[in-house]
């Protein structure tokens, strides 16, 4: 029950300070200069962390993530970005796809990666989940991706030198960009 309860704080926490001093008249004239989705509609992107398997797991979903902390060793990391769950003006789909064994989880808003991946075997989760900017516009910041293929773990940051850190120090390979994201807890005007 208090994971349950720190995991709601920290979603009203990074909603309310996201939505801060934002108009509806200026989000909208925003929105409508860069054809932008609403960022009141953003919600968090949970990122959380299980050592035993050494998985990151990501999500918007608090009742997963709350599941996961409560039942399967998961540890709550932080709020990764800011993503929709609906589609918005300019964003595309965050594929979700689950290979293995060993189990990885992976997210990805190439059409080519994640057909090519089903056809190696992996499995696209139930529904897109998310949806992100295919380019850096409307306040987006770069969501930079690192796989470690040796532990089937991939990582998602906005930090550049958190990327790199794990790439020099604990065996991950640059993927790139994965796409581009609203920051947790500022707000995108």
């Amino acid at each position: 029950m208090k994971h349950m309860l720190a995991v709601i704080l920290l979603s009203v926490t990074v909603g309310l300070t996201s939505a801060r001093n934002i108009s509806d008249t200026t989000r909208a004239a925003a929105r409508s200069a860069e054809t932008c989705g609403d960022p009141a509609h953003a919600l968090p992107f949970y990122r959380i962390y299980a050592a035993s398997i050494t998985e990151h797991f990501y999500t918007p979903d608090v009742i997963r993530v709350s599941d996961s902390i409560r039942n399967r060793a998961y540890n709550l990391e932080n709020v990764a970005a800011m993503v929709f769950v609906t589609q918005e003006e300019s964003t595309v789909p965050f594929y979700r796809l689950v290979c293995g064994p060993p189990a990885h989880n992976f997210w990805t808003i190439s059409t080519t990666e994640r057909d090519d991946s089903i056809k190696k075997g992996c499995t696209l989760a139930p529904a897109a989940q998310a949806y992100i900017y295919p380019t850096q516009i409307c306040g987006s910041i770069p969501f930079y991706r690192a796989d470690n293929v040796a532990i089937a773990d991939s990582l998602y940051t906005t930090s550049e030198s958190e990327q790199l850190d794990f790439i020099a120090n604990q065996g991950f390979t640059d993927k790139g960009i994965a796409g581009y994201v609203l920051p947790a807890g500022v707000a995108c005007a």
